[in-house]
């Protein structure tokens, strides 16, 4: 698995991103070329991987059919032997969504297999859906996304443990719709900042936020000042959804991180 060192890749890598095997608009051929006319020098598929642990969650509605991960995966090694040379390198990866009833079974097979990355993301406060759409909040009283925000952190902070990842996604997800005040979880961001430091793993600057009601990149300023501190790599990572966005707002989020303590990032 793929491993990252302080202060993390330049602004050459994408590694966070969906074609529509899972969510994503393109199939992964396109992705790839694209991905590979802009210049990437490393790029990385990581359709989302949601294997629910009971019913109730629609997932399959937004996540890849898990019988088809071997497909998956050979139709990328078609595609990497079709198009890497000494200017382009093509990872595969997945977004896994971590729970956890099934994280000890689960984690360990996908990191045996032959694939070059795992993101560990939380997408789900029991069997509610995070960041699917702002209806799912509007309606909750402030007790109830307390206790989904709680949920949620507390899952990240166990994924943050588990060294078959190699970082983790959109840390502060659950701002996305701008409903909940940031600021009253940010001790919940650092206990996932210290176990990120123990063991090792890299984090990512989400650049998606900029395009969400948020308006703000995961994670927050003072959290990736955190970060910095603890000497946590990060990955510049768009989060696309469609081949124009492999490498939105890159310059911006290499500002941010000069900002939060980082060096500077280039291309």
């Amino acid at each position: 698995m793929l491993q990252f060192s302080y202060p993390g890749p330049d602004l050459s890598v994408s590694l966070h991103n969906h074609s529509c095997w899972s969510d994503g608009s393109a199939e992964l051929e396109e992705v790839c070329r694209k991905g590979k006319e802009a210049g990437i020098r490393v790029l990385g598929l990581s359709d989302h991987y949601v294997a629910a642990p009971g019913k109730g969650y629609g997932s399959e509605v937004w996540s890849m059919e898990l019988s088809r991960l071997n497909d998956y995966r050979k139709t990328l090694l078609k595609l990497r032997e079709q198009l890497e040379d000494d200017s382009f390198s093509l990872k595969i990866g997945l977004e896994v969504d971590f729970f956890f009833e099934n994280a000890d079974c689960l984690l360990p097979k996908l990191a045996a297999l032959p694939l070059d990355y795992l993101i560990g993301s939380v997408h789900y406060a029991d069997t509610f859906p995070i960041d699917h759409s702002i209806l799912d909040w509007q309606n909750l009283t402030e007790e109830e996304k307390e206790k989904i925000c709680e949920k949620y952190y507390e899952k990240l902070e166990a994924a943050a443990l588990r060294k078959e990842f190699s970082f983790l996604g959109h840390l502060d997800l659950p701002k996305k719709f701008g409903l909940i005040d940031n600021v009253r979880y940010f001790p919940h961001a650092l206990r996932v900042l210290d176990n990120v430091a123990k063991t090792g793993m890299g984090m990512e600057l989400n650049t998606a936020g900029w395009h969400k009601e948020c308006n703000e990149q995961y994670p927050s300023l003072p959290i990736l000042r955190e970060a910095a501190k603890r000497r946590i790599p990060v990955i510049v990572n768009a989060d696309a959804h469609d081949p124009a966005h492999l490498q939105r707002d890159f310059l911006h989020a290499s500002e941010i991180l000069l900002e939060a303590g980082y060096p500077k990032r280039s291309f």
